[in-house]
């Protein structure tokens, strides 16, 4: 949906940008939600969060998470898979 601007599963053009994807943590009405991350590597100002934003499509609810920043395997939060497995 990103690229195409078209729900994949029932062809609406009627869709949402979500810029950054809620923790959903309760943290009260009032308050703004945190950032939900994905998997956080390294410490410090190289540590990467994994951050998350969305694409849904209004009509049916589809929705589609995009890395918002590169992240690298870790060996321990983010494992790379084998290639063909």
């Amino acid at each position: 949906m990103r690229k195409s601007r078209v729900c994949p599963k029932c062809s609406s053009k009627s869709l949402w940008y979500i810029k950054d994807v809620a923790a959903n943590r309760r943290t009260g009405s009032l308050q703004r939600q945190p950032t939900f991350e994905l998997a956080t590597t390294g410490n410090g100002p190289h540590a990467h969060a994994g951050l998350l934003e969305a694409y849904a499509c209004q009509p049916c609810g589809y929705v589609e998470l995009y890395l918002k920043e590169g992240l690298v395997a870790d060996g321990v939060n983010i494992l790379q898979l084998p290639l063909g497995a």
